[in-house]
């Protein structure tokens, strides 16, 4: 075996061993994670990815294969399945049997040494033409709708479901809403612009707490992104650290179809390692959900004009000396919960607290209806009661025992923010005061499935309707 072989071979088994093996910790946004021996499902309400393995799990291939179709029919999802040039064949025929199809272009599996890509770039391949220049995009960026539009018509996702395959390894707009839709030291997006024009793109991101980073898409062969990918990489961010230790990043994996891209990148000190090629299922029956079922906001035109509109309608008055901070509507009633204070009592009252309002808010909603979870000065979400369990993070993972779904993103109570729970023409809702400890809950129809509980739960109330009653409660 010649140099260049023992090191495409040796990319490939660093490959293998972290990539093909690796379970998002965290779930992306609105996904949950299941495992089953050799293959961990990531479930996102719209479709499901499959990943295998490169070991052999010594059992029947075909009734591994069946338990995936039938654990994603369950969900109405699509899945997704990545098969690997070097995968052993009884894997590819057992998927064929079982009526899975090959999906978009077969892609070069590509791994680099960061070393390897700081030598071939010295030489100046990697420097933007006169009149050009390369940044990473940033929050609220004004070029964000003219991104969209340029990954769109390269292929890059966008114009169709989340799970359609496209000509990147994941479309800019399936990685986004894996972030919530932000630009945070977990997806760094390049941009390459021409004066006032924007004439490319590339968006990249670690791949959990192992050594490689992940370029998902470019929408033309530029290696004018990988610099700055480099110097992203090594810093403590894209280490993790802020959220989980991960070790030095030591490797970038990237994916492209035969054509430029894939020459560009091979001329950078990228080795092509094997191929992969996705095979997708579609499952009987009804069709799959169009939207995952959490969704982050965080600004936005939505996020905005809901804050907006409840600010407005409920003359919304922040401050340590506003008590009550809103005027509460004739159909409410306002709850004296308590200090979060970390004991059992105060855990257990917020969780009957949580539990009363969940299960209200699901039988007031319609079907298909989403509602909003906001956070004064943090990241919301939109998203399906009825396709959420318990309260928690947003994601889950599984390990058998019937399905799981993504968690209730944010609890109605809280220690030092305001919290809304509101539908999104605020008819009814919820509204957690951090400093007088109260908890409003207003609209005849969440009420009529709350308050009994909740006064059962809680003690007499403080407020009916904006006014007190009963057991009257000063702040200080």
């Amino acid at each position: 075996m010649d140099d260049t072989a023992a090191r495409a071979g040796d990319l490939l088994a660093a490959y293998d061993t972290q990539v093909r093996t690796h379970v998002p910790e965290p779930p992306p946004v609105g996904a949950v994670i299941e495992r089953d021996g050799p293959v961990v499902r990531t479930h996102y309400g719209t479709h499901a990815t499959v990943s295998r393995a490169p070991h052999p799990s010594g059992g029947d291939e075909g009734a591994l294969v069946r338990r995936q179709q039938e654990a994603c029919a369950g969900r109405r999802e699509p899945a997704v399945w990545r098969v690997y040039g070097h995968d052993p064949a009884p894997w590819g025929r057992a998927l064929r049997e079982a009526g899975f199809t090959a999906a978009g272009p077969e892609r070069t599996l590509l791994v680099a040494r960061f070393d390897d890509i700081d030598a071939a770039t010295a030489e100046g391949r990697a420097v933007p033409a006169k009149g050009q220049r390369v940044r990473r995009l940033g929050h609220g960026d004004h070029r964000d709708r003219e991104l969209r539009r340029l990954a769109e018509a390269g292929g890059g996702g966008g114009g169709g479901p989340e799970w359609e395959p496209c000509a990147y390894a994941r479309g800019l707009e399936a990685v986004r809403a894996d972030h919530g839709g932000l630009v945070s030291w977990g997806l760094n997006v390049q941009l390459l612009e021409a004066e006032t024009r924007l004439v490319g793109a590339g968006w990249a991101e670690p791949v959990g707490r192992t050594e490689f980073v992940a370029v998902r898409g470019m929408t033309g062969p530029h290696a004018e992104y990988l610099p700055p990918w480099l110097r992203w990489a090594r810093t403590p961010w894209a280490l993790g650290r802020a959220v989980a230790p991960a070790p030095e990043r030591r490797y970038v994996t990237a994916e492209a179809p035969r054509g430029p891209v894939l020459d560009t990148l091979l001329g950078c000190g990228f080795r092509a390692v094997t191929t992969v090629r996705d095979h997708v299922w579609r499952p009987p029956g009804p069709p799959p959900y169009a939207t995952r079922p959490v969704t982050m906001l965080l600004g936005g035109p939505e996020h905005d004009a809901l804050c907006a509109a409840f600010e407005r309608r409920f003359a919304f008055r922040p401050g340590l000396d506003s008590c009550p901070a809103v005027e509460e509507p004739a159909s409410s009633v306002t709850w004296h919960v308590g200090t979060p204070d970390g004991s059992a009592r105060a855990e257990r009252v917020r969780g009957a607290v949580q539990e009363i309002v969940e299960r209200a808010a699901r039988a007031a909603t319609p079907p298909g209806e989403q509602l909003y979870a906001l956070s004064w000065w943090h990241q919301g979400y939109r998203f399906d009661p009825a396709r959420v369990s318990g309260t928690g993070h947003c994601g889950g993972t599984g390990r058998g025992g019937g399905p799981v779904r993504p968690s209730w993103p944010r609890s109605v109570c809280g220690d030092a923010d305001y919290l809304m729970l509101l539908t999104r023409d605020l008819r009814m809702g919820t509204f957690w005061h951090p400093w007088e400890e109260s908890l409003c809950v207003f609209g005849p129809a969440l009420l009529a499935g709350a308050e009994s509980a909740l006064t059962e739960t809680l003690g007499t109330v403080m407020r009916r309707g904006g006014r007190n009653v009963g057991n009257v409660w000063t702040y200080e």
